[in-house]
This record gives C-alpha cells, structure tokens and sequence, in this order.
C-alpha cells in the first residue's frame, strides 16, 4: 500500500490509494441507470453498499414541489474539526475520514423516473467484511415480525437485553438479526413517545371495556381544567368481592410507582370508601409515605394505620454503618420479632443503640418515633396482630 495509512474499528484509512468496491458489475450503479421511484434507487444503491461492506447516508437534496435531486454519500464523508484536548470519556475509531464517495440521482425530465447523473465508486477506506456489515447504521432494520414480538415480550416485562437472545435465536444467530440492542432501546422509547400524550384515552377505553363486560367493574377518572389528569382509581369485580369477605385488613404498596407527580391520596381513599362494600377497613398497612399516611387519617378516622415491617426491617442493613449492622443486627431483629413487653421493648432498644454509640443516629431515631405503627408488641391492642408483612403486591 502506498502512503500513509490509519486502522479504526471498520477499516484501513489510506490518504493516497483508492479503493473500488468488488461488486458483480450488475448490481453496481451507473450513469444513466433509471428507477421509477426513489424508493426504487435506495433499496437498489442499499443492496450494493451491502454487497460491497459499505455504510451510506442521505446528502443534499433539492426540492421544487417534488424531490429534483438527490444525493447518497458514504459514511466517513467529511472530517472531525480538531478541538482542544480535553478528558476523553471513551475512546471510539475513527469515524469520518474525508472518503468522496458518493452518487447524485436526478429527476428525468418529462417523465416520473429517475436516472443516477454521476456514480463515485472510489474509496479511501478498505470495506468492512461480511460479518460485520450488517451492524453498520444504514443496514440495520427491525422486521415487522420483529417489531410485534418486542412488544409481546415488553408486555410480559421481559427486560431488553434478554428479548435479544429470544430474537437472536428466532433469526437464526446475531450475525442474521439485522440490528443491535441500541436499535431496540431505540424502537421502545419510539413507541413508549407515541403513547405519551394519549394514555388517558387509551385506559378510559380499557376502563369502559371491562365495564362493559362486568357491570362490577368500578373506575373514576378525573382531570382538573387543563384537561390533566388527577385522579384514577378503578377496582374489578373479584376485588370488590374479595373486600366485602376479607376487607377487615387492606395492604397498598407505593414501593414501585411513587406518587411522582405529588397528587394528593385523599380522592383516591374516597374513591375507595365509595367502591368498596362492608364499610371501613379496621387495619390498613402501608409504607412509610407521609402523604398517605395524612390522607388514611383523613377519609378513615377509626382504621389503625400501620406501618409495614418488613419495608422498614429491610433498611437496616443500607442505613446503619456496616460494621454496626454486622455487629448488632441479630439483637435488633430478636428485639423487635420476639419481644411482645412495651417496657422490654423500650429497655432492649435504648440499650442497643447505647453501646453500639447509635444514640444520635437519624433514622434509628425516626423509625423508633413510630414504633407503636409497626412494632409488634404495639400491635397487640388490635384485633389483627400480623406478626409478618411480606413483600406486598403493586398496588399504584
């Protein structure tokens, strides 16, 4: 090879020798060459960048009503401006090498055809081999099959990197998959934009469809004067049914999907009381979510709010310093789990926190503020002393 020359991740750049594609001479380009569409030249000019381990993009274009001209040029057209050296986060080849290659398709005059009006086949790369061509940009594509399984799969909660192993092994392997992990993140957030602006609608349907099916079905949906949603609340016929016969003790869980956008809980427990028959319940256990807690008070009065235990017993090991947990956790949970005095109780906390020199700490302090929500031998003077609350069902 004559001059100098570079390597990056695809290919050999070289300032001084051209290099042609090897292509069969029919399914390269030439001057005067017509399609009848530009849908036509693209997918005729994308077989032979194929062919050829090319990457091509889309150039200038002049418009007057219709498309007049067009160009499709390589990837690494142009360069990079050099810049100030500055902290390199990663380190990436070289992906603009100033390569001239490129084709200009025209308009036929009189007719609906166009016609390539110049063909530079010439590169100053080497082409990227057939194994890895199909991960360049221009020949990545998700098939419509491929399309509907991602979102039978998303429906199922299957998380991305395992829906690719699912449609590497339907393709027959990665070198026939057709496209990346990137290009599926990339069709899912497509997707999840498309929704964006029209889930209300789409769940006032599903709401009224159920309804529809089972007059049991109970939803209220709410919007304040900019048409914005406020409140939704639904509940189906077997957990309608379920409360009437095991109301007396209720358990909601905001661990998952947080009341991001601050709404307040109260309409939703009204929502509730309206939906549910057998009345109030006695108990109803929750995570410690201060607005919840104001709105429990508000709508049920008489019901004994409670904490859930395990959602606080979990957090000892990330707020205590580790060798305090190492050390003292056993004592903690033997306190808490087996200890039905309040006196002893109180006497075993206090001497705990005392020689592990965790008398000042924050949150020890705070969970200890609330015991009689969530301490059993608070709990007693219930009638529903759960000695356990397991990791709790979703409920947003």
């Amino acid at each position: 090879m004559v001059g100098d020359s570079e390597e990056n991740d695809d290919c050999v750049i070289s300032d001084e020798m051209i290099y042609i594609p090897e292509v069969r001479n029919e399914k390269r380009p030439k001057v005067g060459m017509k399609f009848d569409s530009l849908d036509f030249v693209y997918d005729f000019y994308n077989r032979y960048a194929l062919l050829a381990g090319l990457c091509h993009s889309s150039g200038r274009e002049k418009y007057s009503k219709e498309i007049l001209r067009k160009e499709f040029v390589c990837c690494k057209q142009g360069v990079f401006k050099k810049e100030e050296p500055r902290a390199v986060k990663r380190h990436r080849g070289i992906s603009r090498c100033g390569c001239k290659a490129r084709v200009v398709v025209v308009k036929v005059s009189g007719c609906k055809q166009y016609a390539f009006s110049l063909v530079v086949e010439g590169r100053n790369h080497t082409m990227t081999p057939p194994e890895r061509v199909h991960f360049m940009r221009s020949h990545r594509h998700i098939s419509e099959p491929a399309k509907l399984l991602t979102k039978q799969l998303g429906s199922a909660d299957i998380p991305t990197h395992k829906k690719m192993s699912i449609l590497e092994v339907q393709s027959g392997g990665m070198e026939k998959i057709g496209f990346t992990k990137k290009d599926i993140y990339n069709f899912e957030y497509y997707e999840s934009s498309l929704m964006k602006n029209h889930d209300v609608e789409l769940v006032t349907e599903y709401f009224l469809a159920e309804q529809k099916n089972n007059r049991s079905f109970y939803f209220k949906i709410e919007g304040d004067s900019n048409d914005r949603l406020t409140l939704c609340f639904w509940a189906d016929a077997t957990s309608r049914r379920a409360y009437e016969f095991y109301g007396d003790v209720v358990v909601l869980d905001t661990t998952f999907n947080t009341n991001r956008y601050g709404l307040p809980f109260a309409p939703m427990f009204g929502e509730f009381k309206k939906a549910m028959p057998g009345g109030e319940p006695k108990m109803i256990i929750t995570d410690q979510d201060a607005a919840m807690a104001r709105a429990i008070f508000e709508v049920f009065p008489t019901t004994f709010h409670r904490l859930c235990i395990w959602h606080i017993t979990t957090k000892f090991s990330d707020k205590l310093p580790r060798t305090a947990y190492e050390e003292y956790w056993k004592e903690f949970k033997e306190t808490i789990w087996e200890i039905d005095n309040i006196d002893e109780f109180e006497e075993k906390w206090h001497a705990i926190i005392t020689k592990s020199s965790l008398t000042d700490h924050p949150w020890l302090s705070s969970v200890f503020d609330l015991r009689k929500s969530w301490v059993p031998a608070y709990c007693g003077q219930t009638s529903h002393d759960i000695r356990r609350c397991p990791r709790m069902a979703n409920t947003s």
